[in-house]
């Protein structure tokens, strides 16, 4: 009898133990439950959705705040969402326990299969969200439209909430998901075209200029030997109406080719896409109504008007050199306009977008496409283009900035004077060339730094910033602030005014290796605030001068 003791004795103490729990333990009920949820979801951007790391985050399908408003401490909370018909039940994540009065954000990332690109037209969806916790469960649901591939929404920002041009543009970085060098049509097309147009040329491995700009020029001469047509029914938008003008259907480089014509946007899109794939750095100039294509190049920039080659109603066909030499005149007044501040003038540098983890779609080969590139290709045999290629243009050789503001986090680079480069994204400016530059260096405590430059003696820093959800430039501060306190670092700053749409900090930071002085220049953009952080710790004065440059360039 005695060896059935130990045994009941367990099973009463489990059960009381479970008794207590249960007793002790909060339900779903005491939870309160709040979630921020995107309207739209585009498929060609599925890749960035599913990356908590693109963009800072900034794209996530729904945020949930949990509060516990009860009197007990609810355990084991388990958040699950389902998408029906494109994402089974998943779980997000797991809280052992939340006590009375903690809150607790959980975000939703998704992962689509590649598939979703297939999806060619707009549709009402469903997420399905359920907490399930040692006290029951809980269901929520939120409705949103799930577009076709090829629709574009340019921003997300509320209408209530749009208060500058650059809120209209707010999703402009995710027109690099369009841009697809891997796709097998794209790069079968970009060889025909070196080959035939440019007689094997392949300007990323020459390192020369001349071949760079002839690669620029090749795609144009493949666009106008296949007689190629500029469709000018619209361009970018230029005005807010209502959330729906700001959609715009984009067709898919490989579409353009096949299809033999497109947008200015769409044109620049495919330009972007071949560039890549022939190895170089393309980057899409946006101006009001307008796009146009170009690269960047051992630090300068080059552009081309690939709208030069024509159309029903837009006048003559003009040769390559007509429309590189449009293009450096077009970039000449961006560069004119972005040095002056004005943020309808901007770029997207297709590579700094791959550094903040934007990617492109995934495509399938498609032997009838191929059938159509080699048919298009064989009208390319006697149009080889000329090796006499002009590469210094007045806009590119002088001595001013040549970058441009950007359009939420997009990038730019190049082309400024006295040993200086220059950086683009929600905040420009130029920058030391010979200083390193470090991606989100800080990731683990600090991502709202995204870019870091520094000397090699580490006595001077230049840190952009993207701080997600603050509503003005000093919210922005003092979530600095509060990040960084952990670290043991004591940040303390005040406002010093404001200049060219930035306002201006002066702080100082402590630290057990010493104290560091800094400026800060700060401005809402890409739905919170961006800006630039600068200054030289104890024996680094000589920067002092260099720095100055770098404040005199922000724009």
């Amino acid at each position: 009898m005695k060896k059935y003791i130990l045994p009941i004795i367990l099973f009463i103490c489990g059960a009381g133990m479970f008794a207590f729990t249960s007793f002790t333990s909060g339900s779903v009920d005491d939870l309160e439950v709040k979630i921020e949820n995107t309207p739209v979801v585009m498929p060609s951007c599925y890749k960035v959705y599913g990356n908590p790391d693109a963009l800072s985050g900034r794209y996530f399908l729904f945020k949930m705040l949990i509060t516990n408003k009860g009197s007990r401490p609810v355990r084991n909370i388990r958040a699950i969402y389902e998408i029906p018909k494109f994402i089974e039940e998943t779980e997000m994540g797991k809280i052992s326990v939340l006590n009375p009065g903690q809150s607790v954000v959980v975000a939703c990332y998704p992962v689509f299969n590649d598939d979703i690109v297939n999806k060619t037209t707009s549709s009402k969806e469903k997420t399905k969200i359920k907490l399930a916790t040692s006290g029951g469960d809980r269901e929520e649901e939120f409705g949103f439209e799930m577009k076709g591939r090829n629709e574009f929404l340019y921003t997300c920002v509320k209408p209530e909430e749009i208060r500058s041009y650059r809120d209209m543009f707010d999703n402009d970085p995710l027109i690099a998901c369009y841009v697809t060098p891997e796709d097998p049509i794209i790069k079968y097309y970009t060889q025909q075209m070196q080959q035939k147009v440019l007689k094997g040329e392949t300007a990323a491995v020459t390192n020369d200029p001349k071949e760079a700009v002839r690669m620029l020029m090749g795609v144009y001469q493949a666009t106008y030997l296949s007689g190629m047509v500029y469709s000018g029914t619209s361009g970018v938008p230029s005005k807010f109406d209502d959330l729906q003008s700001m959609v715009q259907s984009l067709r898919l480089p490989r579409e353009v080719v096949t299809g033999n014509t497109g947008l200015c946007i769409e044109l620049s899109i495919l330009y972007a896409s071949v560039l890549m794939a022939a190895g170089l750095d393309p980057v899409i100039f946006l101006i009001p109504g307008h796009a146009y294509p170009g690269i960047v190049f051992q630090g300068q920039y080059y552009a081309i008007e690939a709208t030069m080659i024509g159309g029903e109603g837009m006048g003559g066909r003009q040769d390559a050199q007509a429309a590189i030499q449009k293009g450096m005149k077009q970039l000449e007044e961006f560069i004119q306009a972005a040095q002056m501040g004005d943020e309808r003038y901007s770029l997207i540098n297709i590579r700094d977008m791959i550094a903040q983890q934007i990617r492109p779609m995934e495509l399938k080969d498609d032997q009838f496409l191929r059938e159509k590139i080699e048919k298009i290709a064989a009208g390319w045999e006697n149009g080889a283009l000329s090796n006499d290629v002009q590469t210094s243009f007045a806009s590119n050789t002088g001595g001013g900035n040549t970058g441009g503001g950007n359009e939420g986090g997009g990038g730019g680079g190049g082309g400024a004077s006295n040993g200086m480069t220059a950086y683009s994204g929600n905040v420009s400016f130029n920058y030391p060339a010979q200083w390193s530059r470090r991606n989100n260096p800080a990731a683990q405590y600090l991502p709202q730094l995204i870019h870091s430059f520094q000397p090699a003696d580490n006595l001077a820093s230049i840190q952009v910033y993207q701080v997600q959800g603050a509503a003005n430039p000093n919210q922005a501060m003092q979530i600095i602030q509060q990040q960084l306190y952990p670290t043991g670092q004591e940040v303390q700053f005040q406002s010093a005014g404001n200049a060219g749409g930035y306002e201006i900090f002066n702080g100082i930071t402590y630290s057990s290796n010493g104290s560091f002085q800094w400026q800060a220049f700060m401005k809402r953009a890409g739905g919170g605030v961006a800006g630039v952080i600068m200054g030289a710790g104890a024996g680094g004065e000589q920067y002092n001068g260099i720095l100055n440059q770098v404040k005199s360039s922000i724009r």
